[in-house]
């Protein structure tokens, strides 16, 4: 049997056309390597491929035991997970649309049924968007990165000029919600300039410092997307340096990018403390909150004292109320204090040890996926999740941070949220989910499936 035969006998009987292209460039390689071995003994050309291409064994067993290792795989236990805590999330949700919700314009407590509804159909929505991005390939990611990268760029500075239009809240979610996105493809630009060495550590650093600079000129007063970011964007690298996707030197690289992302903010919160009133860096408040931190005055946000006197409160198991007369928008921005005023402590702390548990699980996998693009673009999204996770529950239970919290993933009402937090849980089962089926290369056919065998 020819070789070409043989593969494509082979390749009818895997059954996900995705993975045929690379199970067949494994195995040509694979024969062609023994052929080779086989010439070097003295074999002739056509007889030593006719005893590479017997030595692989009859084509079908061969294709339909390769069809069992190469097909989709779905992580039923992150598929769980996210369920579970999209539906509490809806539920706490209609709880507090059931007890009334306080108006952030109006300030009058209303029952808002429609709200409920929203509250399902986002739920419903976010379901579709993960199902949806986890069926696609996400090496499209890795097609063109850097295109992607400076459309998101464009698309911030509409929101920048939304938000300096007057467009607060558009401009604000515009903005974050890119932020949320960018991670993502950065990690793809990344994979891009994998292997090009210092040139290419410095053109992904140059991307995001370009990203930044087009923030400072079109809405500076938007600095917790770009904190978020920027703590991305570090472990990223970090973890591509430690690869040694970018050659050798790894600590004078990692010291490149640590020394400043340490330094810099040192800088600022000592102007803050000192020369603020000098040099004006920082907002009034954010000077405050800055002091407050290192309790070098007692002005403390109104958010946070609430916080911190709702969470005095809190017992085991709930006293089934909710704080809506001292906290705003609690649907938003304190669903974690209100799980643990209405469910309790132990309610609570079990939702946030599952949602833990899903973060850890899913860090473990990316770290551990063969293909490289997948690995990285995973781990973009789960330390983007993590970060609006810590900094959101830091929040919620009175700590005193410096920017405020955005959303929490599963939990925090908003078609926004829903739709943002599908496509990066939806990212990271595609990579799951197509681990080994596609290629990073993004390997095309070299052949048709089809009689009469030929090359494409």
């Amino acid at each position: 049997m020819e070789l070409h035969e043989y593969l494509d006998t082979l390749s009818e009987q895997i059954r996900c056309k995705k993975a045929r292209p690379v199970i067949i460039e494994e195995m040509e390689k694979h024969i062609e390597d023994q052929a080779q071995a086989y010439r070097k003994e003295g074999m002739g050309e056509e007889k030593a491929m006719a005893k590479a291409v017997l030595e692989m064994g009859d084509p079908v067993e061969a294709g339909i035991a390769l069809d069992r290792v190469h097909r989709p795989k779905m992580q039923w236990t992150l598929v769980a997970l996210v369920v579970l805590l999209s539906m509490i999330g809806m539920i706490m949700q209609i709880v507090i649309f059931k007890t009334g919700c306080l108006s952030n314009e109006e300030n009058i407590t209303t029952i808002r049924d429609e709200f409920i509804y929203k509250s399902i159909w986002n739920t419903v929505i976010s379901f579709g968007v993960i199902a949806a991005v986890c069926i696609m390939d996400y090496t499209f990611l890795g097609k063109h990165p850097v295109a992607l990268w400076w459309l998101f760029c464009f698309l911030q500075v509409l929101g920048g000029l939304s938000y300096m239009g007057g467009s607060y809240i558009r401009g604000y979610q515009f903005s974050y919600y890119g932020f949320t996105l960018m991670v993502p493809v950065f990690a793809a630009v990344v994979f891009r300039y994998k292997n090009k060495g210092m040139i290419g550590f410095l053109k992904c650093i140059g991307l995001y410092l370009a990203l930044v600079l087009i923030k400072m000129f079109t809405q500076i007063a938007f600095v917790s997307g770009i904190l978020e970011l920027t703590i991305c964007v570090l472990i990223i690298l970090t973890v591509a340096i430690m690869r040694g996707w970018f050659g050798e030197k790894k600590v004078a690289k990692l010291a490149f990018i640590w020394v400043p992302a340490i330094g810099f903010p040192t800088i600022l919160v000592s102007i803050a403390l000192f020369f603020n009133d000098k040099i004006r860096v920082f907002a009034s408040y954010q000077v405050a909150r800055i002091q407050a931190i290192f309790h070098l005055n007692s002005e403390i946000n109104y958010q946070t004292l609430t916080a911190r006197a709702e969470m005095e409160k809190v017992t085991l198991f709930g006293s089934r109320e909710l704080p809506l007369t001292t906290l705003p928008a609690i649907q938003n921005d304190y669903i974690i204090t209100s799980m643990f005023t209405y469910f309790g402590a132990l309610f609570t702390l079990l939702v946030l040890g599952m949602i833990l548990f899903f973060v850890f699980k899913a860090f473990h996998l990316s770290i551990r996926q063969k293909n490289q693009l997948g690995s990285m673009i995973s781990i973009g999204c789960v330390v983007v999740l993590l970060a609006k996770i810590v900094v959101y529950v830091i929040s919620n239970v009175g700590g005193n941070i410096i920017f405020g919290q955005m959303s929490m993933p599963f939990l925090s009402y908003g078609l926004g949220n829903a739709v943002i937090n599908g496509v990066l849980v939806g990212l990271l089962l595609s990579v799951y989910r197509n681990t080994n089926i596609v290629s990073e290369n993004n390997i095309k056919a070299k052949y048709i499936f089809r009689f009469p065998v030929e090359k494409a």
